[in-house]
């Protein structure tokens, strides 16, 4: 992998990191510094980037140092790379489903911390050992992730304003990407598309198309444009497009085509994408089926569509006019009633006076 892509993933690592980092570094309660080895790849980045023969092992270090007067106790977590809602590579512990079928070795099957924490003292040094197994069976491409570190002092403060009902959390940790291989054979990027149906992010309607990376290698610069149109119309009913983008190694990208606000419609509808990564493009078009139910379901939740309430109004005008009506009828007729009773009295006085 060409230096530029590496420092791509280094860029996407810091820009992570200020998503979950104070603002204030009086809040940074250590310092980290990755040691790279002798294997090291590319050695002006500050991550591991190695190179390692089928079936090897090596241990390889991080030095973290406590910068304040408090102790500090460091929990170590490695975790396989993934790709998020927004096409940008993570290295967060997520669920299964992030990872494409396509992934034989998952780095945080491999990479395990020696230590499962770590005290220190104030202005205390020392180092996290990450133990590395290497696949014995071979591979082109690379295996990657990520190397988290946090304060656990920090976390049990964090669980204990949760209980309290403070609403916002901050979490701190440090993360120091890792990539293996065993060869720098370059891999061609290959990206199909699996499945489109609609969904929600956010509480907001969207058509998910599942877009697979089946290669064990960085996608890089990736752009979609996604059109959807009734089966049987070219009329575009909806399209998004999406630029600058990435995808980790073998993980799946639910790309989300935002409705803005308006509602599903049932129907059968055609998804046309077409992708593209530097020099590469992709074109895929597949139907997918919206049901009246899922639309009703999806549609009651969203909270981006302006409910309309014309009905409720309509309703509630008719009742209104109708309570009217009788209330206008019972008094004509309450009236007429009286006025009838009258014409009785007068009739009956005068027959006792034709009478007298």
């Amino acid at each position: 992998m060409k230096r530029k892509t590496f420092i791509l993933i280094l860029m996407t690592l810091v820009l992570s990191l200020l998503t979950i980092l104070p603002v204030s570094a009086n809040e940074l309660t250590f310092g980290v510094q990755a040691n790279l080895p002798k294997n090291q790849i590319d050695t002006k980045v500050t991550y591991f980037d190695l190179k390692l023969n089928p079936g090897a092992s090596q241990t390889v270090t991080v030095t973290v140092t406590n910068g304040t007067k408090k102790q500090v106790k460091i929990k170590p977590e490695v975790n396989t790379a993934t790709t998020n809602l927004n096409g940008v590579v993570e290295y967060q512990k997520v669920s299964a489903k992030n990872f494409d079928s396509s992934l034989k070795y998952s780095l945080a099957d491999y990479v395990k911390p020696v230590e499962t924490s770590v005290i220190l003292k104030a202005n205390q040094s020392k180092k996290i050992h990450l133990r590395i197994n290497m696949p014995k069976g071979k591979f082109n491409g690379v295996m990657a992730g990520g190397i988290r570190l946090q304060d656990e002092n920090a976390e049990v403060s964090k669980n204990a304003k949760k209980k309290k009902g403070t609403t916002v959390q901050n979490e701190y940790a440090y993360l120091i990407g890792m990539i293996l291989q065993q060869n720098t054979t370059k891999v061609t990027p290959d990206l199909k598309l699996a499945s489109v149906k609609p969904d929600q992010n956010n509480l907001r309607n969207v058509i998910n198309s599942r877009l697979r990376n089946v290669k064990a290698t960085y996608l890089n610069k990736l752009s979609v444009n996604a059109k959807v149109s009734k089966v049987g119309s070219t009329k575009t009913l909806y399209q998004q497009k999406s630029t600058n983008m990435q995808m980790a190694p073998n993980s799946v990208f639910n790309y989300g085509l935002k409705l803005n606000g308006q509602p599903l419609k049932a129907g059968k509808y055609v998804m046309n994408i077409t992708a593209k990564s530097k020099q590469q493009t992709w074109h895929f078009k597949k139907q997918f089926t919206i049901t009246s139910k899922k639309a009703a379901t999806l549609n009651a939740k969203d909270v981006s569509i302006k409910k309309d309430y014309s009905w409720i109004y309509v309703t509630v005008g008719v009742v209104i006019l109708l309570i009217l009506i009788a209330i206008a009828f019972w008094i004509v007729r309450k009236k007429l009633k009286a006025k009838e009773f009258e014409n009785e009295a007068l009739r009956a006085q005068l027959k006792k006076h034709e009478h007298d």
